[in-house]
Formats: C-alpha cells, structure tokens, sequence
C-alpha cells in the first residue's frame, strides 16, 4: 500500500515522560531502567528502525536529521513521490530526557549524525538490484572512514563523543 510513516526518534518514550523504549541505547539511563549498581540501565540491544524497514521488500526507506536540512526535505520528497511503502526515521531530542539546552537540538543532531550515532542514508528500491545501488550514505563525514576526523584538531568523532554530552549517558 501506498503508507508513508514518518518517526521522530527522540531514543525514548518522550512524550510519557521519557521512559525507556526499543529505540534506547543499551545502558542508556531512563525512567524504568534506571543506571545504578544493580541495573546498568537498558539492558537490551537498541532496535534500528531504518535496518529493519530495509528487510521489507519494495520499501522506501530514509535515515535523516532536522540538522541537515537538504537531506531532510530530500528524503521527504522522494518518500513521497515513492509509489509504495514509505518510512522516514528523524534523529530529534528530546531536551529534557537527555539532559540538552534548547538551545542546542540542532547542534545535538549533528553531533549525532557526524559520530555515527544516527548515520543519514536513503534506501530507494528503484535504484536497482544490488545494495551498493540501492543504499546511499551521502551526507555523512567521512564515508570511506569509521569516524570522522577533524583536521584541524584530529578529534575523534565517535559514539563516546556524543555519549559524553547528553545526560541519559552519565
């Protein structure tokens, strides 16, 4: 059918209160799954929506970020016009549950997609039969890498770098 589903992913049920979800990080600490010595905090492996649609047949499938605005109307308008299925998954936060200024949720995003934590990706059917044609990573830094570097600094851009700015990893 001709469905299209678009997710705001904030990595935990925000709108109850910021409770753990299947979208949460392993060890991540939430209401319900809480980061003691008992509990490491969530305990199960953090289900990505994006590789699971992928597994669907004839389904269109977008990986995208608010921070990155070409990606994101690009990725809307092609699950639109995609004649069939549709699912576009959106990194957003959510301030208060991850411990992130308001005035920061776009740098926070990007923060995601540069460290890998949320990588932007289109996977359209139409583009052919091998995987190399149907997936594209374009928009992420350093495709080629496992993280991205910054020359200026030579900083690391990995998942322990995003980890360290919000709360719900402390």
């Amino acid at each position: 059918m001709n469905i299209k589903v678009l997710v705001l992913d904030t990595q935990v049920y925000s709108n109850t209160g910021g409770q753990s979800s299947t979208a949460s990080y392993m060890g991540q600490n939430t209401k319900f799954s809480v980061h003691d010595t008992k509990i490491p905090g969530k305990i199960e492996r953090r289900k990505e929506l994006a590789q699971i649609c992928m597994m669907h047949p004839n389904t269109f499938v977008a990986q995208t970020s608010c921070a990155m605005t070409n990606h994101f109307y690009k990725s809307i308008i092609a699950a639109d016009e995609y004649d069939g299925p549709a699912v576009v998954s959106v990194y957003t936060t959510c301030q208060p549950e991850h411990g992130v200024g308001d005035n920061m949720a776009m740098q926070q995003s990007k923060l995601a997609v540069d460290t890998r934590t949320f990588p932007v990706l289109i996977y359209d059917p139409r583009k052919g039969d091998k995987i190399a044609q149907l997936l594209s990573l374009q928009g992420n830094p350093s495709e080629k890498t496992d993280f991205f570097i910054e020359p200026k600094t030579n900083d690391v851009y990995d998942f322990i770098r995003f980890a360290k700015t919000e709360g719900r990893f402390a």
